[in-house]
């Protein structure tokens, strides 16, 4: 559905964002190279339930809690398929997440996906917590299979993420994403 729906690879990263807007995180990190994009965020990072709910396709979660709890954020995500955008743009990607004493990595394989079928189970993989790290989500895709423009992927994302909102800082290649004047 996420491959159909997102044809332009900036559309991933806006979703990919907008996740980490509504989970309340004050500064995301998004780095492109001809071999990978990474998305990091300083947000409240998911548990084991958060996990299964961000793979739950259709997940109701965004729309029965409509504001994010730390910051009040109306909350731009509803529909719970925008991770799987990803597949639009690459093979493999990879979800690091962590929250309080609860730290996981899921490497989502495309081709071991689609051969699973109805027996896939979320391949999961626990860690020992960092304690010196914040809690938060990093997106890895890998094995790109669409390239992306960084000044189109800029301009995209400044008209459409929620950037002028306090305590949201978003930056592309190191580089602070604003808001033009009006």
């Amino acid at each position: 559905i996420g491959e159909r729906l997102y044809s332009e690879s900036f559309e991933l990263l806006r979703e990919l964002v907008n996740n980490a807007y509504d989970a309340d995180a004050t500064e995301v990190r998004v780095t492109i190279t001809p071999e990978q994009v990474t998305v990091e965020d300083n947000g409240s990072g998911m548990d084991i339930e958060g996990l299964r709910q961000y793979f739950n396709i259709g997940s109701p979660e965004k729309r029965m809690r409509r504001t994010s709890p730390k910051f009040g954020r109306d909350r731009v995500g509803e529909f719970g398929i925008g991770k799987f955008a990803s597949l639009s743009a690459a093979r493999y990607f990879e979800v690091w997440t962590k929250r309080g004493l609860f730290q996981a990595t899921v490497t989502f394989d495309k081709a071991a996906w689609e051969e699973a079928g109805e027996s896939w189970s979320l391949p999961l993989r626990y860690e020992t917590p960092e304690a010196q790290r914040s809690d938060g989500t990093r997106v890895i895709l890998r094995q790109l299979t669409k390239s992306f423009d960084i000044t189109e992927v800029e301009a995209r994302l400044i008209e459409t993420i929620p950037i002028r909102t306090p305590n949201f800082s978003v930056f592309l290649n190191g580089k602070p994403l604003a808001a033009p004047r009006a």
